[in-house]
């Protein structure tokens, strides 16, 4: 009978002899090698450490799959190499111990720093089974376990990290646009790795994105099939020209003419010009385009407004006496008259249309048929009844020579110019712009012009018959 037996693991336990304990992790019996690497793991000594990541290459798989817990119950910086490692263990429950060591006790460490370690380290193993846990990082607190993370899913090369690479770079940009806080470093590793993965063969993923609910992160996806630069982007580019979100479209579309797409004369040509902006070639794939003309109309500033008029017109779309854009449309054909029988339903976009209107000539109009429904406005003309009247000379018949003389005639009435001492200053268009004195001062006439008040005090006259600028006054 020997003098002496196994070491009593039970005793040392109770006793919380980390030293016996860590001695006895060297016995010649697996199960007891086992059993002092169980009863280290909840006393937590950093003087174990590297006993127990030693034991990581034990014959045994039981002993491994204990210091495994022993190494994750510690937890912190040192033990995430030795369990990262073991990772590669060729006993299927050793590994499974470890992945859950890893992905659920590491990843989600109180230590950021071991946090960002075992990130980086899953990536030096290139690890595919620890694709979700590096993705759900990528919402960690710490912007460095975050870099550490995507840096990871870069090197592991999965195509299933696209969409959550591009939500993690969307939810980035939308932070900084709403409280004005960037984080440059996780913006460069989510490009980066959104860089290296998105070719041919992410095509799948990047229409997955598409069907995201976050317009920033379909964007993020639109904008990366385009840069593929292959016809076999054409169908998903060519489906997001009818997304919500007009920048969407948008760059759909400019991706769709970068690999030379040809737009049918359809509903998908119609969408692709009217994406771009161009609506007369909207207007040229037919009636298809006569919904997108109408609903792109209260989205566009001024000058496309006449365009898409024009291009609803070249379709000879009549609108309904209701429809919003029956002002607008009648007033792009010079058509005032039919302003008029709208009746009090035109005046408010009559009034948009006098303060707004690029030409000068439409606001105008749009003065005279206010006036007409008995809803003159003071501005932007001083004497709208001699703009009307000036403006019908310059328009008749005649020769230039004989419309300056009623020009001057109706402005010599009007007291507006004294022929004897005083000269007109013309407009390059042939409408009277100042009076010219004896000792060579010009006058605007002010009765005469369309008049702003801009920035500053001031006020800006305008050409009523040519748009040009006539002079700024102080106000």
């Amino acid at each position: 009978m020997p003098l002496f037996g196994p070491p009593d693991i039970r005793q040392m336990e109770a006793k919380r002899d980390t030293q016996g304990l860590i001695k006895a992790l060297a016995f010649k019996d697996a199960a007891i090698r086992r059993a002092a690497a169980e009863a280290l793991a909840p006393l937590k000594d950093p003087t174990a450490v590297e006993p127990l990541a030693g034991l990581l290459k034990d014959e045994n798989p039981g002993v491994r799959r204990a210091a495994v817990a022993g190494l994750a119950a510690r937890g912190g910086f040192r033990v995430v190499e030795p369990l990262v490692g073991a990772l590669q263990d060729v006993d299927v429950d050793v590994r499974a111990t470890v992945a859950t060591a890893v992905y659920r006790r590491l990843m989600t460490d109180p230590d950021a720093e071991t946090r960002r370690a075992t990130a980086a380290a899953l990536g030096r193993i290139r690890d595919v089974e620890a694709v979700s846990p590096l993705t759900k990082a990528m919402t960690d607190s710490d912007d460095a376990v975050r870099v550490a993370a995507i840096k990871a899913l870069q090197a592991i090369g999965s195509l299933d990290a696209i969409l959550p690479l591009a939500i993690a770079l969307a939810q980035v940009q939308v932070r900084e646009k709403l409280t004005g806080k960037p984080s440059p470093t996780v913006e460069r590793a989510a490009t980066q790795a959104l860089d290296a993965l998105c070719d041919e063969t992410a095509i799948g993923q990047l229409e997955a994105a598409l069907q995201h609910d976050d317009a920033e992160v379909r964007e993020i996806a639109v904008r990366r099939l385009a840069r593929i630069g292959s016809p076999l982007v054409a169908e998903p580019l060519a489906a997001s020209l009818s997304d919500e979100d007009p920048v969407i479209r948008r760059a759909a579309a400019r991706g769709l003419a970068e690999i030379g797409w040809k737009p049918p004369a359809d509903e998908n040509g119609a969408a692709y010009w009217a994406a771009l902006r161009e609506w007369r070639r909207c207007a040229e794939c037919g009636k298809a385009a006569i919904p997108l003309l109408v609903t792109s109309f209260a989205h566009v500033d001024a000058p496309e407004r006449g365009d898409i008029v024009a291009a609803l017109a070249q379709l000879k779309w009549k609108p309904e006496a209701s429809d919003p854009l029956a002002v607008p449309f009648w007033a792009g054909q010079g058509r005032w008259d039919k302003c008029v029988e709208l009746g009090d339903q035109a005046i408010e976009a009559l009034d948009d249309i006098l303060g707004s209107a690029p030409r000068w000539r439409d606001r105008v109009g749009a003065a005279g048929s206010l006036a007409t429904l008995n809803q003159p406005r003071s501005a932007p003309f001083g004497r709208l009844d001699l703009v009307q009247r000036g403006l019908a000379i310059l328009d008749g018949d005649g020769s230039a020579d004989d419309k300056r003389g009623l020009l001057e005639a109706l402005l010599a009435d009007e007291n507006l110019f004294d022929p004897g001492p005083q000269e007109v200053e013309w407009c390059k268009c042939g409408y009277p712009a100042a009076r010219i004195l004896s000792d060579g001062t010009h006058e605007p006439m002010t009765e005469m012009l369309g008049f702003e008040p801009s920035s500053s005090n001031t006020i800006t006259y305008y050409c009523p018959s040519c748009d040009a600028k006539r002079i700024t006054v102080a106000g």
